[in-house]
């Protein structure tokens, strides 16, 4: 029991960094068409409307891939300082941590799950969050066993000259324990 609230405090912790560090970037970042004195809000709009397709991109392209248990194909959408924040394990910090961490999930599980997106917020040019739902099922491959899987996720996205890329990726079950 310790152990578990260690977790979760642990889990808090890192979700009010990430919070901090978003209210930072957006301070740092841009300021809008009325703080800069220009009268062209439509074309910021437009920039953000795009971030925000891209950005949803990203997710249907993450959904798509975790569901093929596409290793290569998940760990192309995450930044090279990539931080993984799955529950009851161990954060996978850095891309080669992420890959290893998803090649271990794919050899034990598949993963059948359709994501919602609840809410994208880009908070400078070059970061956004994601905040979303997922319900499907995970089949455990030594057994067959077949258990439902209901999340919820953040992820913060950076936009590198790739693109907007995953750089944290945290979520939780949403399910009462068993």
């Amino acid at each position: 029991m310790v152990t578990q609230r260690r977790r979760m405090l642990k889990t808090y912790l890192v979700l009010a960094i990430i919070g901090v560090l978003l209210l930072s970037a957006s301070a740092a970042g841009a300021q809008s068409p009325q703080q800069t004195g220009s009268s062209d809000s439509h074309e910021h709009d437009q920039s953000e409307a795009h971030s925000r397709d891209a950005i949803k991109a990203v997710l249907k392209s993450y959904e798509l891939a975790l569901n093929a248990s596409d290793v290569q194909g998940v760990v192309k959408l995450y930044t090279d300082d990539a931080v993984l924040l799955p529950p009851n394990a161990p954060s996978g910090v850095g891309i080669d941590a992420v890959r290893a961490t998803y090649a271990g999930i794919f050899q034990t599980i598949h993963i059948n799950l359709t994501f919602e997106i609840a809410e994208v917020k880009v908070v400078s040019p070059e970061w956004a969050f994601l905040r979303s739902t997922s319900n499907g099922t995970v089949t455990i491959l030594a057994n067959g066993a077949q258990i439902l899987s209901s999340n919820h996720e953040l992820f913060v996205l950076h936009k590198t000259q790739g693109g907007w890329k995953l750089a944290r990726y945290s979520f939780s079950s949403v399910l009462p324990a068993a």
